[in-house]
């Protein structure tokens, strides 16, 4: 009796293919995987994006007047408002990167606040209303991940010193780890109302060192000349 067994051989296989004149179908491959942000960094303060060079802002007449104008006692921070973006991203509190497969949020010790932004290339939503934060979407240009901002409302300021923006703003941020302890940071601000041409600024993110007896990221309460409470009106019974 005789008794038939079948033995396969990749490269058995890959001859055979090649005599017939068909290629062996390829091992599939996966994408490498996308470098990890994720950790506690130290936000660059940056109170003034100007960085002392005034006269080297690319400013329209609207942008350089709105600027000259401004009023510091106005500043929407000083009211609790919600600083914005780029704002957010050059405040002197740390944040923390949590990176899973398609999201990449940002979490904020300043006002407690996040951002959820999807990195899987997705577009903007549509017909979305302008707001603080504005709409965040990302995807991954080799080891980068580029982050495109709209949607954003005109009722914040670019930074401390009082750059305006209009509701045209648009932010494009570009986030590349470059070792255990730094990511390098590049924003672009384009607001064609204000400024001329995009306005770029690079810096540099580093891991946020552990402080004994404290947790990484602290309670932020902004609270301070909250005008709201002046209108208040008790719900107490009266007497």
């Amino acid at each position: 009796m005789m008794v038939h067994m079948r033995i396969y051989c990749p490269a058995m296989l890959a001859v055979a293919a090649g005599l017939l004149g068909f290629a062996a179908p390829a091992a599939a491959e996966s994408a490498p995987p996308k470098p990890d942000l994720s950790g506690y960094w130290n936000l660059p303060y940056v109170p003034n994006m100007a960085l002392g060079k005034e006269d080297m802002v690319p400013y329209t007449p609207a942008g350089k007047a709105a600027y000259v104008n401004h009023d510091s006692k106005d500043d929407p921070t000083g009211f609790c408002l919600y600083p914005g973006v780029p704002r957010i991203m050059q405040s002197p509190y740390p944040v923390q990167f949590v990176q899973t497969g398609n999201q990449l949020l940002m979490l904020f010790e300043y006002m407690k606040m996040w951002r959820m932004i999807y990195t899987d290339g997705r577009e903007h939503l549509k017909g979305v209303d302008a707001t603080f934060m504005g709409d965040s979407v990302g995807n991954w240009e080799g080891d980068t991940l580029v982050i495109d901002t709209v949607a954003l409302n005109d009722r914040t300021w670019l930074d401390t010193a009082g750059h305006q923006h209009s509701g045209q703003l648009h932010v494009i941020e570009r986030l590349r780890r470059t070792g255990p302890d730094t990511i390098a940071y590049q924003i672009t601000v384009d607001d064609p109302l204000m400024y001329a041409k995009p306005w770029k600024h690079e810096r540099l993110l580093t891991t946020l060192k552990p402080t004994p007896g404290l947790p990484e990221l602290l309670e932020y309460s902004c609270n301070e000349n909250n005008k709201d409470v002046e209108h208040l009106i008790s719900t107490k019974p009266g007497k």
